[in-house]
């Protein structure tokens, strides 16, 4: 009988295993959004719920688009981020860099944006010329050093392992 019963045990045991390691077992983040790594021709690195960046070959490199309706002021002639280069994520705020130089209309007083603090939870998407104005802008959300990260590392880590700082029950 306890051969039986060690048997019957151990199956469990080795069926729970390789059931987690496919991943059909329900995990503690049930929302898709946070476990999204792309398809087969993109690479996905989600930031807070709606936002995420996708990494669409060396050409493109990662991009974001922004998702505020109404859009801010400073960003309406901003459909999406390209060229990501650093990203950070602390106190609610989507922090974002880039040294693209998007293609605006600067006779009518638009600027190149290099700068973006993202509030999901406000619609908030404000973008900033310098780095000193956007500094200034984050410090109003207790950022005083965004703690800045490579988006080709962020995905790394979460192609990895599935999570982030910023990804809800993460660990």
């Amino acid at each position: 009988m306890n051969i039986k019963y060690f048997r019957h045990s151990l199956l469990i045991v080795l069926l729970t295993f390789q059931l987690m390691s496919c991943g059909l077992l329900p995990s503690q983040r049930q929302d898709p959004f946070y476990t999204n790594t792309g398809g087969w021709d993109e690479e996905r690195i989600p930031l807070l719920k709606p936002y995420s960046m996708v990494y669409l070959g060396k050409e493109y490199a990662w991009q974001m688009p922004l998702e505020a309706n109404p859009p801010t002021k400073s960003t309406y002639y901003y459909s999406e981020i390209h060229d990501i280069r650093e990203i950070a994520i602390e106190n609610g705020v989507i922090m974002i860099y880039t040294p693209f130089l998007e293609p605006v209309d600067t006779e009518v007083g638009n600027k190149v944006l290099h700068w973006f603090a993202i509030v999901p939870a406000k619609n908030v998407e404000e973008g900033f010329y310098n780095e000193s104005e956007f500094l200034a802008y984050v410090s109003a959300y207790g950022i005083h050093d965004p703690p800045w990260l490579d988006p080709n590392v962020a995905f790394q880590q979460f192609d990895k392992t599935g999570c982030l700082d910023w990804i809800p029950n993460c660990k």
